[in-house]
């Protein structure tokens, strides 16, 4: 694999966790847990690093194209790979 498929794997596993933290945060809020601030916490720094992976200037191996089919694969589509 190269370094470029490693960061779309990357990028798409980071969503992925993104989502799914999302909705762990809202059930422990729900639960009325005081753990929930610190999963916040945890996943703005997740989200800061998905923005870094994401943007073009810091990573220059992905570009727009590799986005799109990454948020593509992340909706259920399903492409040739």
């Amino acid at each position: 694999m190269t370094k470029r498929d490693h960061l779309k794997r990357a990028i798409l596993k980071t969503e992925e966790a993104i989502a799914k933290l999302i909705i762990a945060k809202r059930e422990l809020l729900h639960a009325r847990s005081d753990q929930h601030v610190r999963l916040a916490l945890a996943l703005a720094e997740i989200e800061e690093i998905y923005d870094i992976l994401t943007d073009p200037a810091c990573t220059p191996e992905i570009t727009e194209a590799d986005l799109d089919e990454i948020r593509g694969n992340f909706c259920g589509e399903v492409t040739g790979q």
